[in-house]
């Protein structure tokens, strides 16, 4: 049977941001692409936003899904999977894609002035301006985004950015915590992701001395879709010897 995986996506996504990574790893997995609070069919809840109520949503997932699951989290999904991981009970793997480690992504300023962007209703120069500062796209590879449907539902969901970013520039790495876990641990970077990315990485697998780090080569931030099957290859590798088939 199918060992689960759970699956946080970063920013300014949703769970449609793992579509082309998902079919590769079928066969190995059940995969659970979850929508984060506030987009999708992830209801916001009451109150403000806070990393700590990721959390426990992470938590009431695996929970639901039982022993022997994996969590992988791309950036601000693989800070919230990083921040869970301690506290989550059978959790048997944890992957963890360029997570950021506090106060690296976006400083005042910028922040302010995604804001008012956001305020002034130019989503589309909001959203521009995230992929390309922040997730390190080329012009190229945003101008093929626009028109498409994925385009669409990233300026739909542009005004959740700003509040994790917020969160993101408060947040301490939970280095002490990190340290207990004692589950194998997989870190991806691409040779071409910023360097905030780089940086980070680099915290978290010095929190998690026993964590393997692995370099996807030619690739930035965004090789969940650009390189799917490189990033689904990693995975399965680190998963371990698929499971024998029954019958002749």
């Amino acid at each position: 049977m199918p060992s689960p995986i759970l699956m946080l996506h970063g920013a300014g996504s949703a769970r449609w941001a793992f579509d082309l990574l998902t079919p590769h790893l079928d066969d190995r997995f059940a995969v659970h692409a979850v929508d984060r609070r506030g987009r999708g069919d992830a209801p916001d809840g009451d109150g403000p936003y806070a990393i700590e109520l990721e959390v426990e949503d992470v938590l009431a997932h695996l929970s639901e899904l039982g022993p022997g699951a994996t969590l992988f989290g791309h950036s601000y999904g693989a800070l919230v999977a990083a921040a869970a991981a301690p506290r989550a009970e059978g959790l048997e793997r944890l992957a963890l894609y360029e997570p950021p480690m506090g106060g690296v992504l976006a400083s005042n300023e910028w922040r302010e002035r995604f804001s008012a962007r956001i305020a002034t209703g130019d989503r589309d120069r909001a959203v521009t301006d995230f992929l390309a500062d922040i997730g390190g796209y080329s012009q190229n590879e945003i101008d093929a985004m626009r028109g498409t449907p994925v385009w669409d539902a990233r300026l739909e969901i542009a005004p959740t950015v700003i509040r994790e970013l917020e969160a993101e520039s408060r947040y301490e790495l939970p280095a002490e915590a990190l340290a207990t876990l004692d589950i194998p641990v997989l870190m991806l970077v691409g040779s071409e992701s910023p360097g905030w990315a780089r940086r980070s990485t680099a915290a978290y697998a010095a929190a998690m001395p026993g964590a393997e780090v692995v370099t996807l080569e030619g690739q930035g931030h965004g090789a969940t879709s650009g390189a799917a099957e490189l990033v689904a290859a990693e995975l399965l590798r680190f998963s371990g010897p698929a499971p024998a088939r029954s019958g002749g």
